[in-house]
C-alpha cells in the first residue's frame, strides 16, 4: 500500500510540474489552452487535482498550509479563473519530492530558516527601524528640492529600500550635499545589514549540515561490530570508501529481486525487512552481504522504519577489502550463514 501511494504522488508530482512548465510557455503565447488537445489535458490535470485534494482532505482531516493553497488554486481554476495560480503548486511539488536524495540540501535549508526565525525576524526589524530612520531624514533634506519625489515619508522609502539594498536604480536620487552624505552612509550601513541575515543562515545551516554529519566519521565505524576485529589502518579505508547514505521512513532502500550491488550499515534508525515475520535492525546492524557473497539478487524487501542514516559499501569495494582483510569476508561468511540457517 505504501508503494501504491508513493507512486501515486510521484505521478501527481509529474501532473504538477507539466501544468508549471505548460504555464510558463503558454504566458509566451506557445501552447496556448485554447488548443483543442491542451483543453482536454488541462481539464484532466483539474479532475486529476481535485480527486488528489478530496483525498488528502480525507487522510489529513485538517486544513493545513498546502491543503490551503491547493484548495485556493483549484477552485479559482474551476469558477474564476481570474489569474493563472497553478504556479502556486510548486509548493506541493516541493512536498511530494521532499524526501528525495537531491531536495535533502534544500530541506535542511528550509528547516534551518524555520529554526532561525526569530534571529531573522529581528534582523529584519532592524533593517525595518533604519529604513524608517534614514527615509524620515532624506525626507527633512530633500521635500523642499524635489517635492514630487521626496514629498511624503512613504514616497522616499523606495529610495530608502533602493539605497539599503544597495541596488542604486537611479530613478530617485538625492539633490543636496547633505542628502548625498546620508545616501553614501546609508549604502554602507545596507552592505552590513543585508550581510547579518546571510551570516545567520549560513552559520546555522553548517550547523544543521554538521548535526545530520555526512561525512563518515571515523569512531563511527569503529563502533560497528563488524570492523571491531579489524586494525586500524583497514578501518582507516573502510572510511574512505563507505558513502553516507540518508533515507526518511517508509522509504524503500531496495526490493526484493534487485540486484545486489552494495551493502548497507546503519548508524543510526531503524529498518524493518519485509518478510513473512518482519524482521527490524538498528544501529551497528548491517544488510544486502547474503546477495554480494552469493551473487544473487535481493532476497527481500527493506524499507526505513524510521529516519535513518545507512553507511552503503558497493560490491567492488568489499571485494578489494575482503582480498586485504581476510577477516572482514569470514565475519560477513559467518553472517550469511546464521541467517541462512534462521
Amino acid at each position: 500500500m505504501q508503494k501504491v501511494l508513493e507512486k501515486l504522488n510521484k505521478f501527481f508530482g509529474a501532473v504538477i510540474a507539466l501544468n508549471i512548465l505548460h504555464q510558463i510557455i503558454s504566458s509566451a503565447g506557445y501552447l496556448t489552452i485554447e488548443m483543442p488537445l491542451l483543453q482536454i489535458l488541462y481539464s484532466a490535470s483539474i479532475g486529476l487535482f481535485a480527486i488528489e485534494f478530496f483525498i488528502r482532505a480525507f487522510v489529513e482531516r485538517r486544513a493545513s498550509f498546502l491543503l490551503l493553497i491547493d484548495g485556493m488554486v483549484l477552485i479559482n481554476q474551476v469558477f474564476f479563473s481570474i489569474y493563472d495560480l497553478r504556479i502556486l503548486r510548486l509548493f506541493r511539488l516541493f512536498d511530494i519530492f521532499s524526501q528525495s536524495r537531491f531536495l535533502l540540501p534544500t530541506n535542511t535549508l528550509i528547516k534551518t530558516i524555520i529554526k532561525q526565525r526569530n534571529a531573522l525576524l529581528g534582523s529584519q526589524i532592524m533593517v525595518i527601524s533604519i529604513l524608517l530612520v534614514v527615509s524620515t531624514f532624506i525626507y527633512f533634506l530633500e521635500s523642499s528640492v524635489q517635492p514630487d519625489v521626496f514629498g511624503s515619508i512613504p514616497s522616499t522609502m523606495w529610495w530608502g529600500i533602493a539605497t539599503l539594498t544597495t541596488v542604486g536604480y537611479g530613478d530617485v536620487v538625492p539633490m543636496t550635499d547633505l542628502g548625498k552624505l546620508l545616501a553614501s552612509f546609508t549604502m554602507l550601513v545596507g552592505i552590513g545589514m543585508f550581510a547579518l541575515p546571510a551570516a545567520i543562515l549560513a552559520s546555522a545551516y553548517y550547523e544543521e549540515i554538521q548535526k545530520k554529519n555526512f561525512l563518515v566519521s571515523f569512531e563511527a565505524i569503529a563502533s560497528v561490530p563488524l570492523f571491531q576485529e579489524l586494525p586500524i589502518g583497514a578501518v582507516g579505508k573502510i572510511n574512505e570508501k563507505l558513502q553516507a547514505v540518508l533515507v526518511s521512513e517508509h522509504e524503500t532502500i531496495f526490493s526484493k529481486g534487485e540486484k545486489a550491488d552494495s551493502m548497507f550499515i546503519i548508524e543510526y534508525g531503524k529498518v524493518k525487512v519485509e518478510i513473512d515475520n518482519p524482521v527490524y535492525l538498528v544501529a551497528g546492524d548491517y544488510f544486502g552481504e547474503m546477495g554480494l557473497l552469493g551473487n544473487a539478487p535481493r532476497n527481500a524487501t527493506i524499507t526505513a522504519a524510521d529516519d535513518s542514516k545507512l553507511l552503503e559499501l558497493t560490491k567492488s569495494d568489499l571485494e578489494e577489502l575482503s582480498e586485504e582483510h581476510p577477516k572482514l569476508f569470514e565475519e560477513l561468511e559467518l553472517s550469511v550463514s546464521k541467517r541462512s540457517s534462521n
